[in-house]
């Protein structure tokens, strides 16, 4: 009896100290979130995909919502929403199959009917003309939850209100059949985010304020308030999408959050979220990434060229999928029915002479702004499409290039110096002068050298330039098409890929032409390559639509520049890095998907032996601690001497 109330004692000491080791620490530690920090210089003008423009503004509505379809690395078409779709032989319909796993951010299913109300709304009210014009509103099916069935006409588009007033007959729905071309409208797919019917419905048709039956007043006409109210900044954006990213939290001018959607249907992303902050300068962003304050940014030449990187810091650099380039201003008189822009006068009819945008395009140095306002970052282009890009036209007829050319040029159409140097000629009954201005936005170094740089080469050729440099919300309105208020523009077109876009860009009665070109046959091929079954009859129609544009040279493609970015190799890892236009492209979800902590080895190769690191030596133990366990220690000692002395 005794032994065994020697062996409880013993038994319950033990079991008093076991508690105390079961607390000393280990190497296992809470997680810290896994949080991307970057940094933009320009913030997004809106997250409605409908109303957006800016590259700032894409790049984030794609990690919110997806597209059907979308881009791979080879500028081919890879699934999205839709994981599989199969066409009718003669292209005239197609059959999309949805990706069963999408979901919505707010949990609910993503099925066809939202696929089926996005198409639908985006071809009734014309959004984003340029993807989906072939599509029949009124004959779209959905046998199931999963399956959409498009069928395709020559224009989708109805006769509401706004183009009725607009007197746009190109708009007005024709339900004729036709067979369309599968890359193009495939690739236009890539540019339609898919939106929540169960939120966006209720908003855009049926809201008390903002949908059917309200009307706004808009100058001449009224306007369908199911589309025109989301210009009021008050319009509720719905932004629960089915994208890798969701939007937590979005304080204007400071920065934007955004949570890892882990339902994703491609995948869980690898990290977290992302945290972005804006910036007022790209020098103070630039710094904030070599200090580790943030973890990746856009930059520019200068500041790595200049500056020091450290090691810990990568340079991406990738071609950007767009160009640079002058707008001259073609001063196209648009009238509608009310004549709302039949007032507009020609301010220089110089500018709409042949041989006076050829004698600039020839005076211009384009290999020298690209080695001297871009440090060699870029090269000298003359295309609207990208030269990296299978649509580029690699026999494209160039002009004889220098300022020897331009002149003879000028002359050869009745062009004289007059006293002051200038090239003048009477056009129209009225001596013009070819004195011009340029306007840039101002506080872009790179603009600032490229504007100098051409004001020098025309002025050589004979042109009489000034400089003109704006804030860039003056810039935006003095290009716009309702106002067009500039002889010559430096801008910059951005990453659209897609021959289709871009030559929807270049139609007369494109809401989004640049500079008013109103060339006849460019309307004509924009819709040809839609709805030719030929591959090779398509890469001409895109072949013949850069000559002519290059020819007319109311564009003048000067450089394609470079994206240069600059992220901490010791905080993440991207895959996708040589993607078109960089990781942080508008197209490339991968590299956000993928990115991780970096891999750090726990071993070391040489040529002779292999050696393993040793294990880290554990932490050391507190001093509350030890005490505790020295206490215990002296319990059991005094009950093991206790029972000892008893028996």
């Amino acid at each position: 009896m005794k032994k065994k109330e020697a062996l409880l004692a013993l038994t319950l000491a033990v079991f008093m100290i076991l508690p105390v080791f079961a607390f000393v620490p280990t190497t296992a530690v809470a997680q810290t979130p896994k949080i991307i920090k970057i940094g933009m210089f320009d913030e997004p003008d809106s997250l409605n995909p409908v109303m957006a423009s800016e590259i700032s503004s894409w790049s984030m509505i794609n990690w919110i919502f997806d597209p059907l379809v979308r881009w791979d690395d080879n500028w081919g078409i890879q699934p999205g929403l839709a994981e599989s779709w199969e066409w009718a032989t003669n292209g005239s319909q197609l059959v999309m199959h949805i990706d069963q796993d999408a979901a919505w951010h707010d949990g609910t299913p993503f099925t066809a009917h939202d696929a089926n109300w996005t198409l639908f709304t985006w071809t009734w009210l014309g959004f984003w003309v340029g993807q989906t014009p072939r599509i029949d509103h009124r004959n779209i099916r959905v046998p199931d939850d999963y399956t959409i069935v498009l069928n395709f006409v020559d224009s989708g588009y109805e006769n509401i209100t706004e183009w009725a007033l607009g007197g746009l007959p190109n708009n007005a729905y024709n339900g004729t059949p036709v067979q369309v071309n599968k890359e193009a409208f495939l690739t236009g797919l890539t540019y339609v985010p898919i939106l929540a019917k169960h939120l966006w419905d209720p908003v855009t048709w049926w809201d008390p304020i903002y949908g059917i039956g309200t009307w706004y007043w808009d100058t001449a006409l009224w306007k369908d308030a199911i589309w025109w109210g989301m210009l009021d900044p008050a319009w509720p954006t719905p932004l629960n999408g089915t994208g890798a990213f969701m939007l937590d939290e979005y304080v204007v001018g400071e920065y934007m959050r955004f949570d890892a959607n882990p339902n994703y249907h491609l995948g869980a992303p690898n990290v977290d979220g992302i945290l972005v902050t804006f910036y007022d300068t790209v020098e103070v962003m630039t710094e904030a990434v070599k200090a580790g304050e943030i973890d990746f940014c856009e930059t520019a030449p200068a500041f790595i060229e200049l500056g020091t990187i450290p090691d810990t810091v990568t340079i991406n650099e990738n071609p950007w999928m767009g160009w640079e380039g002058l707008l001259v201003n073609q001063y196209y008189n648009y009238t509608n029915a009310q004549g709302e822009y039949a007032a507009r006068p020609v301010k220089h009819n110089a500018l709409l002479q042949p041989e006076v945008k050829k004698a600039m395009n020839q005076a211009i140095d384009k290999a020298q702004i690209a080695e001297v306002a871009y440090l060699g970052h870029a090269n000298a282009a003359d295309s609207l499409i990208h030269t990296e890009l299978k649509w580029y036209n690699d026999a494209l007829i160039t002009f004889t290039q220098g300022t020897a050319a331009a002149r003879a040029t000028l002359e050869a159409a009745g062009w004289v110096v007059n006293l002051d140097g200038v090239y003048e000629k009477d056009v129209d009954g009225t001596v013009e002068t070819l004195s011009f201005e340029i306007k840039y936005v101002t506080g872009v170094p790179t603009d600032f050298t490229i504007v100098s740089l051409v004001g020098a080469y025309l002025e050589a050729a004979g042109f009489e330039i000034t400089a003109i440099p704006l804030e860039e919300t003056t810039f935006t309105v003095d290009t716009a098409t309702e106002t067009w208020n500039f002889d010559i523009a430096l801008t910059a077109y951005s990453q659209i890929a897609d021959p289709n876009s871009m030559m929807q860009y270049m139609t007369s009665d494109s809401w989004i032409n640049p500079n008013g070109v109103n060339i006849t046959r460019v309307d004509e091929i924009y819709k040809e390559q839609q709805l030719t079954t030929s591959d090779t009859t398509r890469a001409a129609l895109c072949d013949e639509f850069q000559q002519i544009m290059y020819n007319d040279s109311s564009i003048i493609i000067l450089v394609e520049f470079n994206d240069i970015e600059l992220y901490r190799n010791d905080v993440w890892e991207f895959t996708h890095t040589d993607w078109e236009s960089g990781i942080f492209s508008m197209w490339n979800i991968d590299s956000w998907l993928e990115v991780d902590v970096p891999t750090v080895p726990t071993t070391t190769t040489t040529p002779v032996t292999t050696t393993t690191e040793p294990p880290p030596p554990p932490p050391p133990i507190p001093m509350e601690l030890l005490l505790a366990v020295g206490l215990g220690i002296v319990v059991l000692i005094v009950v093991v001497v206790f029972v000892t002395r008893k028996r």
